[in-house]
């Protein structure tokens, strides 16, 4: 029996789980650990095994029998625990023996997730390490959500991100029992996904011609074929992570109008801040086409049931003097620009629902009067709409800037900042609570970081943002949760990205 007993060292895990008791010895993992999974676990089992292969060297072997006389884990399907909700799980560890157990397959995935922190931080790794004694404490865990959405934000649409990147954003997400993944997929930067019959939307003199960062870097070109895309729903599908597609409306549209003017009012250009061209012409059938469109396209590749429209910061300057947009409101019996604005968000909301989707948008949509279909993200903390969004019976997803945006320096939202945020306001009733689906935090990629500056700008932030979302407010210590990011820093490092301690 590969055992060792020793003092009870302290196990750090981010986010915090609900319970943990601390056992004696550790269970020690080596290239003769059997791994019992049958078909319906798994999945499971590969994640496990697939930990090991690059730091550790060897390949864990699973099988459907329960060996005799070797160190084994075991996974197990349990629908009697089914009292820790969709995504919970137990995992207990002895000296001979580990088990994981939870009613579904997302739980056992974060039960995996679970066990690689209690190993050493080398783990992570993706080199071999030598000289490393691969043991986990003897422990008892059981663990659940708070939250159904616990989100990351990743914006494509300012600047292009690699689709490697992207693979490397979702790990690192799934690490930390992330379960939603909003692609901000294009922008003022760049319009990046392949829709078939548009092709000049790939060509990189449509481009934003904005330089940021420092030094100044201009929007990098690339794009995603739709295969691409599809690849990245998969593997985020893997990871138990819903991929959310934004396509951006009727705003922060340049590179669509750059490419195909025809859905731009026929008014002269103007410049709002540094952008010649922001808004399609929402009066038009042209530009409404297209964006049905797009949305076809986009549904045919994520199957998630919400679909993000934006609806977010859009001036009405062109549509006040676009005779297409003025002879709509007539034809229509509108009042005023505002009300086309919100027959727009109306037909496309109709567009979704007939198709068996839900729109999502930012919370300017709730000024905008939608549906209570439509779900909110909520993102200006000074307007405050996530309690009476919810209160008019939206779903909401929480997603203020004062804590949440990412790409704000370290200095305007350091990490105890973050980690001090109850996405659920004190005024809601149980019932009105009930539709706060969960909070993300959103990395905005307008000053054109570079990866390296993305992870530093996303970690150790996010640590703090999963355990807001994941082990509940009565369940977080900001002193405790110091000591285990600090313990949580070298599995960062293993992984490239080396965080400042907390003092």
């Amino acid at each position: 029996m590969k055992s060792k007993s020793g003092n009870k060292s302290e196990i750090c895990i981010i986010p915090k789980p609900v319970s943990l008791v601390r056992g004696e010895g550790s269970f020690l993992f080596d290239s003769d650990t059997v791994l019992v999974a049958n078909e319906c676990t798994s999945a499971a089992a590969a994640a496990l095994a697939d930990t090991f292969r690059p730091a550790a060297g060897f390949i864990l072997k699973v099988t459907a029998s329960l060996p005799k006389g070797r160190d084994s884990v075991f996974f197990a399907l349990d629908p009697s625990l089914k009292e820790l909700g969709d995504e919970g799980y137990r995992l207990v560890v002895a000296n001979d023996r580990v088990t994981l157990a939870a009613p579904t397959q997302a739980g056992l995935f974060y039960a995996v997730q679970t066990l690689r922190q209690m190993l050493p931080p080398e783990i992570f790794s993706q080199k071999l390490q030598s000289g490393v004694e691969w043991g986990v404490p003897c422990a008892e865990i059981t663990d659940y959500p708070r939250f159904a959405w616990r989100g990351l934000m990743l914006d494509t649409g300012h600047d292009f991100q690699r689709l490697s990147y992207i693979f490397r954003f979702i790990d690192l997400m799934a690490m930390h029992k992330f379960n939603v993944l909003h692609w901000h997929i294009c922008d003022l930067g760049t319009f990046p996904l392949e829709i078939h019959g548009y092709p000049e939307l790939q060509n990189p003199a449509h481009l934003g011609k904005r330089e940021k960062g420092n030094p100044p870097r201009p929007v990098k070109h690339g794009f995603y074929t739709q295969d691409e895309a599809r690849a990245v729903v998969a593997y985020a599908a893997e990871r138990h992570i819903t991929v959310l597609p934004e396509i951006d409306m009727p705003g922060h549209s340049q590179p669509v109008l750059l490419a195909y003017p025809e859905f731009d009012c026929p008014v002269p250009m103007y410049e709002w801040h540094d952008f010649e061209r922001w808004e399609y012409c929402i009066g038009g059938e042209k530009a409404i086409a297209f964006i049905e469109e797009v949305l076809t396209q986009v549904m045919a590749i994520f199957p998630s049931e919400l679909i993000h429209i934006g609806g977010d910061e859009c001036p009405s300057t062109h549509w006040e003097t676009c005779p297409v947009c003025q002879e709509a409101i007539k034809a229509q019996g509108l009042k005023d620009v505002e009300e086309l604005r919100r027959s727009f968000l109306l037909r496309i909301e109709r567009f979704l629902a007939g198709r068996g989707r839900r729109m999502i948008g930012w919370d300017e949509l709730f000024e905008n009067g939608v549906k209570t279909s439509t779900a909110i993200m909520a993102w200006r903390p000074k307007v405050s709409l996530t309690a009476p969004a919810a209160k008019a019976g939206h779903d909401v997803v929480v997603a203020s800037a004062s804590h949440l945006y990412f790409d704000y320096s370290e200095t305007t939202t350091p990490v105890e900042k973050v980690y001090s945020f109850e996405p659920v306001p004190a005024e809601l009733t149980a019932e009105q609570a009930d539709k706060i689906l969960g909070a993300q935090a959103q990395l905005w990629s307008d000053n054109h970081p570079t990866e390296e500056q993305i992870d530093r700008l996303v970690y150790p932030r996010a640590c703090a943002a999963a355990e807001v979302v994941w082990s509940g407010r009565g369940n977080c210590d900001w002193a405790d949760f110091a000591g285990r990011l600090r313990a949580h820093a070298p599995r960062l490092s293993s992984l490239d990205i080396h965080i400042p301690l907390p003092e």
